[in-house]
C-alpha cells in the first residue's frame, strides 16, 4: 500500500470509529441532528490526520490544514451552538419517523444506518481534497505559488462570506417580525 493510501485507509477507520461513538451518544439522548455539527469537525479531523501522518508537511500542507481547520471550527462552532439552542432540528426528525414507519426499524437502527453510517463516506469523500492536498503537498517545495496565494484569498473570502451570512441570518431569526418569512 502507498503512503497516501495507508493515510486514507487510517483517516477512514478512525473516522468509523468517531461515527460509532457519536451514535452511541445520539441513542443515549435520542437526537441526531448534532451530526451536522460534527460535519465540519469531522474534516477539521481529517486534515489534522492526514498532517501528522506526514513525514516532512511543507508549506502547502501548511496552507491546506489551516484554512481546512479555520473553516471547519468556524462553522462547527456555528452549528453547534445553533443545535444547543434550538434543539433538535425538524428535518432529522421527519426523516427518522419516515424511515422508523416504513421499515419497522428502531430509534437506535434508524440513526445508524439512516443518518450515521451514511455520513461518514460522504465526509470522507468530500474532504478528500485536503487530505490528498496535504498527503500530495508531503516534502514538496515550500514556496507557494500564485496560484496557492491566489486559492487562500478565494477561500478567505469565502469564510468570511459565510460568517456574515450566518450573523445576518442570526439577527433576521431574532426578531419576532420576521418569524414565517424567508430572509
Amino acid at each position: 500500500m502507498t503512503a497516501i493510501g495507508q493515510t486514507l485507509a487510517i483517516n477512514a477507520t478512525a473516522l468509523l470509529a468517531v461515527i460509532i461513538l457519536l451514535w452511541a451518544y445520539s441513542v443515549k439522548i435520542r437526537d441526531v441532528s448534532f451530526i451536522d455539527a460534527f460535519w465540519a469537525f469531522g474534516m477539521v479531523l481529517l486534515a489534522w490526520a492526514s498532517w501528522t501522518q506526514s513525514d516532512a508537511p511543507g508549506a502547502l500542507s501548511h496552507l491546506l490544514l489551516g484554512l481546512t481547520t479555520l473553516w471547519g471550527l468556524r462553522l462547527s462552532l456555528h452549528l453547534w451552538t445553533r443545535w444547543r439552542a434550538h434543539g433538535e432540528d425538524p428535518r432529522y426528525e421527519k426523516i427518522m419517523r419516515s424511515v422508523m414507519e416504513k421499515k419497522g426499524w428502531s430509534w437506535s437502527k434508524t440513526s445508524l444506518q439512516s443518518v450515521f453510517l451514511t455520513q461518514a463516506p460522504l465526509l470522507f469523500i468530500t474532504c478528500l481534497p485536503a487530505q490528498l492536498g496535504i498527503a500530495y503537498s508531503d516534502g514538496a517545495n515550500t514556496a507557494l505559488g500564485p496560484l496557492a496565494f491566489a486559492g487562500a484569498i478565494i477561500a478567505i473570502i469565502g469564510i468570511l462570506f459565510e460568517t456574515i451570512g450566518d450573523a445576518q441570518l442570526n439577527a433576521f431569526r431574532a426578531d419576532p417580525a420576521n418569524k414565517g418569512k424567508v430572509l
